[in-house]
């Protein structure tokens, strides 16, 4: 069952069809869990994902988090049934060196990041998950991209891709196979990402806005405000970052090594 859409964008049309296709093989059970911020990436997922499969939408966070209060809205929105896993300092620190041995790394960035998929890889019925990654390397996400000129950006664009598909895709499989789950990225389909590799930086970033033909595709979804909501990074958004900082600093530790610190005493 294709999504209907009331108009074209030469190169969104061509995106949501390719998107199609890798939701339709990603959703090859019945119900299907989504790693869910309510921002842009995660959205035109469920969206997609809604037509083919019963869709649960799981957003962790701080209570009061951006994620939360933004997800809880655009769940809404959508219409789809949408769980709330509210965390706490004492959690976090105590997952933090578990996460870490899963992973075998400390990096606070890397584990603030995966937290997520952590927590709903453990709290999850489903046993298919759906992760946006990818969609930031593929349509220049992130705010440094934004500051470079076309040959840096295609020559950035190409490493950090190159990267997440050596490393960070398949550490997150392994993470949810610690769980007995299946995760799978969408935006790191084959189709998908030789689509956007094929496409000029003018598509990623227009007029000062990150990924401008996602952000089309969501538009051509009638997602509305999805569509021009600005990025807030899942370790921001969620607090995970905030509360590791603050512990840190508690602990008077640097942030580096903190995992390392709460590996040698208690959580007080």
């Amino acid at each position: 069952m294709r999504v209907q859409i009331a108009h074209l964008v030469p190169d969104a049309e061509r995106l949501l069809i390719a998107l199609e296709r890798a939701i339709e093989e990603a959703c090859n059970e019945a119900q299907v869990g989504i790693l869910f911020s309510g921002g842009l990436d995660s959205t035109v997922l469920a969206r997609l994902a809604s037509v083919r499969c019963q869709v649960h939408l799981y957003t962790i966070g701080m209570p009061m988090s951006h994620d939360l209060e933004v997800a809880r809205e655009t769940a809404g929105e959508l219409g789809l049934e949408w769980d709330s896993i509210t965390l706490d300092r004492e959690q976090i620190m105590r997952d933090l060196p578990v996460l870490s041995a899963i992973l075998g790394l400390d990096s606070p960035l890397v584990l603030s990041f995966e937290m997520p998929l952590f927590v709903v890889a453990r709290k999850a019925n489903e046993h298919l998950l759906i992760s946006g990654q990818g969609a930031d390397e593929l349509f220049a996400g992130y705010s440094r991209y934004a500051k470079m000129g076309e040959e840096e950006l295609k020559a950035s664009l190409q490493e950090d891709l190159e990267r997440l598909l050596a490393n960070g895709s398949g550490m997150e499989r392994r993470l949810a196979s610690r769980f007995g789950k299946v995760v799978r990225h969408p935006y790191l389909h084959q189709e998908v990402v030789q689509l956007a590799r094929s496409m000029p930086t003018s598509e990623f970033i227009h007029q000062g806005q990150r990924k401008k033909v996602l952000r089309d595709v969501a538009s051509l979804l009638d997602l509305g405000q999805v569509a021009s909501r600005p990025k807030k990074a899942a370790q921001y958004g969620s607090g995970v970052m905030k509360e590791m900082k603050a512990e840190a600093k508690r602990r008077k530790v640097p942030l580096a090594g903190l995992v390392d610190s709460l590996r040698q005493g208690e959580i007080s």
